[in-house]
């Protein structure tokens, strides 16, 4: 079987299998970016991998065309109309372009899900957040305003007034921010859920449910850890005969008939409502996946891609008792030059699973401002969700209490007075006969290298 990958995704990559023959559409990004591809994988350069205009020049540039490929596949939210375009043009099957649109667009995507009945948060849509129309007031007594084909909480604001949205149009101007389509959504009070799985040939095969911590727009804003807690088939099967009704008809409804999904609903306890809030057409973000994995036994990496390929049926799960919750990994400002590492991090109780992402001498500018910022995840397996909750947050603060950083613009003070410059320091102050270090650091520094 021959996919083409439109972007590199390392997990899929790695689930796809000996029998599937991969080509990776390999952008300038993901080339700068080091990600170290598997033996036997084919590349074709492109300047910009989302680019269809790119993208068809540097296919054919290889020799390939039409009959090329078996499936085309894409994980990352704006490359999935690439790849729908894509296999369109090469005979090979993918996601419809016009499924892509409904999952791309949260607009679209809403209006589709109301028309059809489904409980949806109320939405409306303006054409350009840098020029709102002249009189335009905020639609809803408070609201969550956002790009309308956005991701990963980017550019997303939380408004309770006209006066909030007229600041955000003017710092999006200020900005120069890309996206200017946004849309305005109702603000929903609840839990908030997810819903992961996979579908081959229009039916669910696979489906977990789980939630966040809090709100996962809250703790961005709040810049604290994201967590993540699977809900058990068993013990918490309540939630799964509330939610399964909804998320299957939300996805016959949007098209998807063949892949992965996660999906994003409201859940109010004091009326037992659930509502739906947005779903894409890939894996979830962060450590999801690894719960899951690790939970059930399911890798939805590989069977997202199997999904394109051929049929699927369900697969064999093993559903592991007790809580699996995770976290993101705290960063701290400056310049990384040290923390635990990935098998330290798996040394601590109850740890399963961790991964870092942020090598060290990467310039770290702030705290989290959208759901891509985190220095790493960790997941852990516990009896019961207290302790999951106590051992996520011990977690993040030890690591983040052995992150060693610099300033990002030190002074030389900083530098000489920091602990690892300590050798230095004294053999500087011992070639001029000091007992300790005083006057110019730098005549010290120049004096020991001269001695």
């Amino acid at each position: 079987m021959r996919l083409l990958m439109v972007g590199a995704d390392l997990p899929a990559l790695a689930a796809a299998g000996p029998d599937v023959e991969v080509t990776v559409l390999l952008g300038a990004t993901t080339k700068d970016g080091w990600l170290p591809l598997p033996g036997g994988v084919r590349t074709v350069f492109v300047d910009d991998h989302k680019s269809i205009d790119a993208a068809v020049n540097g296919l054919l540039r290889a020799g390939f065309g039409p009959g090329s490929f078996d499936a085309v596949y894409a994980y990352d939210d704006p490359a999935l109309m690439t790849a729908a375009a894509l296999a369109a043009m090469l005979g090979a099957r993918g996601i419809p372009p016009r499924t892509v649109a409904l999952f791309r667009d949260k607009s679209l995507q809403k209006q589709a899900l109301r028309a059809a009945g489904l409980p949806v948060t109320a939405c409306t849509v303006v054409e350009d957040i840098r020029e709102l129309p002249a009189g335009f007031r905020l639609p809803y007594p408070k609201a969550v305003v956002k790009p309308v084909a956005g991701m990963a909480t980017q550019s997303t604001y939380v408004v309770d007034g006209d006066a909030d949205l007229a600041r955000i149009s003017a710092q999006c101007r200020a900005n120069n921010t890309a996206a200017r389509t946004f849309v305005i959504e109702e603000f929903v009070t609840g839990e908030e859920w997810f819903a992961d799985g996979f579908l081959s040939g229009g039916e669910l095969r696979f489906l977990s449910l789980g939630r966040y911590a809090q709100p996962c727009l809250s703790a961005v804003l709040d810049k604290a850890p994201v967590q993540t807690y699977c809900l058990d088939p068993v013990a918490d099967k309540e939630s799964y005969d509330l939610a399964a009704p909804l998320v299957t008809e939300a996805l016959r409804v949007l098209g998807l008939a063949d892949g992965v999904f996660h999906m994003e609903l409201f859940h109010q306890p004091d009326t037992g409502r659930l509502v739906f809030s947005e779903c894409a057409a890939r894996r979830a973000g962060g450590p999801i996946s690894d719960q899951i994995r690790y939970k059930y036994g399911v890798d939805l990496a590989g069977d997202g891609v199997r999904a394109l390929l051929e049929s699927v049926g369900e697969p064999d799960v093993r559903v592991r008792e007790g809580v699996v919750a995770s976290t993101f990994l705290p960063l701290r400002p400056g310049i990384v030059l040290g923390y635990p590492t990935a098998e330290q991090v798996l040394a601590q109780p109850d740890v399963v699973h961790a991964r870092m992402f942020v090598p060290k001498g990467m310039r770290v500018q702030g705290g989290a401002a959208n759901t891509f910022a985190r220095m790493g995840e960790v997941t852990v397996h516990t009896a019961d969700a207290a302790t999951a909750q106590r051992r996520l947050t011990e977690l993040a603060d030890w690591f983040r209490q052995h992150i060693e950083v610099l300033p990002l613009a030190p002074t030389l003070r900083e530098l000489y007075t920091d602990p690892r410059n300590a050798d230095f320091v004294h053999a500087a102050a011992a070639a001029h006969g000091d007992p300790a270090p005083h006057g110019d650091p730098a005549a010290h520094g120049d004096s020991a290298l001269r001695d």
